[in-house]
């Protein structure tokens, strides 16, 4: 949602964004499950104050399938009837490849997908992307795609912080340590 947001600024954003979740029963330990209301509130409003959406929700889905499926997550996004579909479609194609340059197994599963506006849609125009995300299989088995990529963004974050507290050091003391 953050990627058609970023492309529809100028019409004023995405109305409704939604995600659904379906991650590996296996990989859901007792804290996911003991706080999935948690996290259908958080990234609910992670949608909104991160994705840009001026409403959002999320939906988590444990499948119990064996052997256990790579998590894939379904963002559904209200557009306006006339927005610039190939922009949109670039802005989730920057986006996705962005994403993997720290988490090498996240991939758009196909190009979005536009739907018209309709009565299932409240009179909007909605965008349709699929992902998957394919965990590392190092520490944790590629099925917990879920997992990997909070320890990818995690590190993301980390990394970014050390670089620009280095930078700021660095311009505090002339270039010099």
């Amino acid at each position: 949602m953050y990627a058609v947001s970023r492309a529809l600024v100028e019409k004023g954003g995405v109305p409704y964004a939604e995600i659904v979740a379906s991650v590996a029963s296996v990989s859901a330990g007792p804290g996911t499950r003991a706080n999935i209301d948690e996290f259908t509130k958080t990234t609910s409003r992670g949608v909104q104050t991160i994705g840009g959406a001026a409403r959002g929700k999320a939906i988590i889905i444990l499948n119990p399938a064996d052997p256990p499926m790579i998590m894939r997550d379904t963002i559904f996004c209200a557009i306006p009837e006339d927005a610039d579909r190939d922009a949109i479609a670039k802005s989730i194609r920057d986006v996705v490849a962005e994403v993997q340059t720290y988490v090498p197994g996240y991939r758009l599963l196909n190009e979005p997908q536009f739907d018209e506006p309709s009565l299932n849609s409240g009179g909007q125009a909605v965008v349709t992307t699929f992902v998957e995300v394919e965990g590392a299989g190092d520490y944790l088995p590629p099925y917990a795609g879920n997992l990997d990529i909070m320890t990818a963004a995690a590190t993301k974050v980390g990394e970014e912080i050390a670089r620009k507290s280095k930078d700021v050091t660095l311009s505090a003391t002339g270039g010099t340590r």
